[in-house]
């Protein structure tokens, strides 16, 4: 069973940089309105796992405070926030 360990380095939005370690990104973006970038891990949660757990650290929030996290599908766009 393949279950999420770290970031995707080749499934991230353009306005996103990840070390490589897989587990740290940064937001490279301007902040301006509109623009949002989002990162999918390197597996899916299986859907037959009944509880999967997991934990971010925020370093910096940015200076307008704007951070998301949520579970998306594949075909979603990565330059906007999770559920727009």
């Amino acid at each position: 069973m393949d279950l999420p360990t770290a970031w995707n380095l080749d499934d991230k939005s353009t306005y996103l940089s990840v070390d490589s370690s897989g587990l740290r990104v940064n937001y490279e973006g301007s902040g301006e309105s509109g623009e949002a970038g989002a990162i999918r891990a390197n597996n899916p949660i299986p859907p037959y796992c009944k509880l999967f757990y997991f934990e971010v650290d925020i370093i910096d929030e940015g200076k307008d405070k704007w951070i998301g996290i949520g579970f998306c599908e594949k075909e979603v766009d990565l330059n906007r926030m999770p559920g727009n």
